[in-house]
């Protein structure tokens, strides 16, 4: 059997292809590909030559050949395919006049897109076929669509071989017609108890330009009331009614049986106590399901890092009672991992890490590691759990120990922190309280004792932080803006006592510009109100300013007042202003320009805004999933006697 095998394999079909002078042999080969498996796996007969021929004459037409002319012929066990090419055309310039050149080069790629998909090299103008003039016709007039033109008619105006090439160059002439705003949508077929609720979601978008993004976010929004309604969808479609420049939303919704949560079925697990998963939805038992609620409790089960997958199987019956189960994959809770950094202040960085995210099978996060870097050692271990006695309030444990090498002096801490927090004030509020105490020892480095304040306390604080973000992405944002704001009292028991209140707040705006720019723009101010002078108040409670996220043309923290050493000496207020322009350059690097603005004002001289010290620079920037890698210049522009004339800075994440 084997011998009849080798004896029909060697029989098997070669393929040659002959007279190509455009493109080749090859390339012509790759283009067949495993489309001729099945004359290639046989002996050589003239039907399947004759299908050869066929297959290759197409994907020539493909690839801009107007009238290529293929001949089979077979010559012992190879099929010889012997092309005659003919002309080859492809596409040059596309002009589409009356409109600005940003958007006549968007548009070309448009046209062009359909017959670029098959380009076989790099710097190719793509293949002219007849049948791509439609589609690219119909991709430009999406774009206006996409913008709110709706009516909006693209034809080719005018179309020629431009001499001496074998390109053809066109010119697109494109009516967009009215551009169209939102009317009041129609509901047809829904329930008249929902029908106040959905007016009400679509009010807001009501005179407003019909574009895309705008439809897409109606249906989103009116389809989110059912899913948070109990009502299942049947069907769901949104039809469009163009009139007189308005654009009025037609959806056309069948449903269900109203739907309310029965059971909550837990399946798949072996270390996880099962409680602690379908508690998370008891409170939504028997109420009509809503499915944005589940869905969202759901990913925060997902989140804990336990779990591979979750996987819903609904069950209704006839009335109405649905029925969850949650078929689970536990993943590896455990694990342990190193990591490596690098940062202008810093230095270079290593640590280690150990976790568990399913201690004990209840979903609780335990963690411990330990990072040095050329400026100290850090040690902690932390514990959370991520819904403290089955409700939405996160608790994170932390006990940690850190030794530090500052300007001028040295630090050794010693704390623990309880930090509660909640996520249910609205859907871009975080909020949060934290209560710590830590024991501290610092040893002057450089700086007078007289100036360094306390140097052996006990440190007691509680703090309050409440963020506001609209960011599109809180690691590397586009456009949005988001607002925090902290609130810190503290007790410093040492020979002389003390206590303070710190209030910080910050703020960020980013603005697209064009397709590749970018504005983002900052500020941030802080004020400290101790009981004590300077004299007294430790020198790392105060406040610094200066760095990579605040005035570039400073190191980390050496704006503002100087101690007799030289060393910054902290103060007790501070404001910082920055604007910045980021244009992609290419892939995924970004040049930026910037000027920062900003004061430190010293323990006792109140708040100002004279003499800011001022930056300029530039700077390039790498996106990746971690956030962007900053490399930045920044020019001291306000240099005085003693000051640095600017400095470089190395960081990753977004400057504010």
């Amino acid at each position: 059997m084997c011998l009849a095998s080798s004896s029909l394999a060697s029989f098997a079909a070669d393929l040659r292809v002959e007279g190509l002078q455009s493109i080749k042999e090859s390339e012509a080969l790759d283009l067949l590909g495993d489309r001729l498996e099945h004359v290639k796996a046989k002996p050589p007969s003239p039907a399947r030559a004759s299908d050869a021929a066929f297959l290759l004459e197409t994907l020539l037409k493909r690839q801009g050949f107007q009238t290529p002319d293929v001949k089979a012929e077979i010559s012992g066990n190879t099929i010889r395919l012997v092309v005659n090419e003919g002309p080859r055309l492809s596409i040059g310039s596309v002009n589409v006049p009356g409109f600005e050149e940003e958007d006549q080069v968007r548009l070309s790629r448009l046209f062009k897109l359909p017959g670029q998909e098959r380009v076989l090299r790099p710097g190719q103008e793509p293949p002219f076929r007849e049948s791509d003039v439609p589609e690219g016709l119909k991709l430009v007039e999406a774009d206006f669509r996409s913008r709110g033109y709706w009516q909006a008619e693209a034809k080719v105006e005018k179309r020629g071989v431009i001499p001496g090439t074998a390109e053809i160059a066109f010119v697109i002439r494109v009516d967009p017609g009215r551009l169209h705003h939102l009317g009041a949508p129609r509901f047809d077929g829904a329930p008249p108890e929902l029908l106040e609720s959905l007016r009400t979601k679509a009010a807001p978008h009501v005179g407003k330009v019909a574009d895309t993004d705008l439809l897409t976010t109606l249906r989103g929004e009116i389809e989110g009331i059912f899913r948070a309604t109990g009502y299942p969808l049947e069907t769901f479609k949104m039809n469009r009614i163009l009139e007189s420049g308005v654009l009025t939303p037609r959806f056309i919704i069948k449903f269900g049986t109203r739907q309310r949560l029965g059971d909550i079925i837990v399946k798949g697990t072996v270390k996880t106590k099962v409680e602690r998963i379908t508690k998370r939805f008891e409170d939504l038992r028997g109420e009509w399901f809503n499915a944005e609620v589940f869905d969202k409790r759901l990913k925060k089960v997902l989140a804990t890092g336990a779990f591979s997958s979750v996987r819903v199987e609904n069950n209704t019956d006839e009335s109405g009672m649905l029925d969850a189960t949650l078929q689970i994959v536990e993943g590896k809770a455990r694990g342990a991992s190193a990591y490596g950094g690098f940062g202008s202040y810093e230095g270079a960085i290593l640590g280690l890490k150990y976790h568990d995210r399913n201690l004990m099978g209840n979903l609780w996060n335990f963690s411990t590691g330990l990072e040095v870097s050329s400026r100290g050692i850090l040690g902690d271990i932390r514990l959370s759990d991520p819904w403290l006695f089955d409700t939405d309030t996160y608790l994170g444990l932390r006990l940690f120990s850190v030794t530090r090498a500052l300007e001028g002096y040295e630090k050794f801490e010693t704390g623990v922190s309880a930090e509660f927090s909640r996520d249910d004030f609205g859907e871009y509020i975080d909020a949060s309280i934290i209560f710590g105490s830590s024991i501290v020892n610092i040893s002057e480095d450089g700086i007078p004792r007289d100036q360094l304040g306390e140097t052996v306390y006990t440190h007691n604080y509680v703090r309050a932080d409440v963020g506001y973000d609209r960011r599109d992405d809180p690691v590397s944002p586009t456009r949005g803006y988001h607002i925090n704001a902290l609130l810190e009292a503290g007790f410093i028991a040492a020979d002389e006592n003390s206590n303070y209140v710190r209030f910080d707040t910050n703020a960020g705006g980013y603005i697209p510009i064009g397709k590749k720019g970018q504005v983002n723009l900052g500020a941030r101010m802080g004020m400290l109100f101790p009981s004590s002078g300077a004299a007294e108040f430790p020198i790392d409670l105060r406040l610094f300013t200066g760095g990579a996220d605040t005035v570039r043309s400073y190191r980390f923290n050496e704006l503002g007042p100087r101690t007799r050493s030289n060393d910054p000496l902290g103060g007790e207020t501070y404001w910082v202003t920055n604007a910045e322009y980021v244009h992609a350059l290419f892939g995924p690097i970004k040049g930026v320009g910037f000027v920062d603005a900003g004061h430190l004002i010293g323990i006792g001289n109140g708040f100002d805004f004279e003499s800011p010290e001022i930056a300029a620079g530039l700077g390039i920037r790498i996106d990746l999933p971690v956030g962007p890698i900053r490399l930045e210049y920044g020019h001291n522009l306000t240099e005085d006697l003693g000051e640095p004339s600017g400095t470089w800075h190395f960081a990753i994440g977004t400057a504010f």
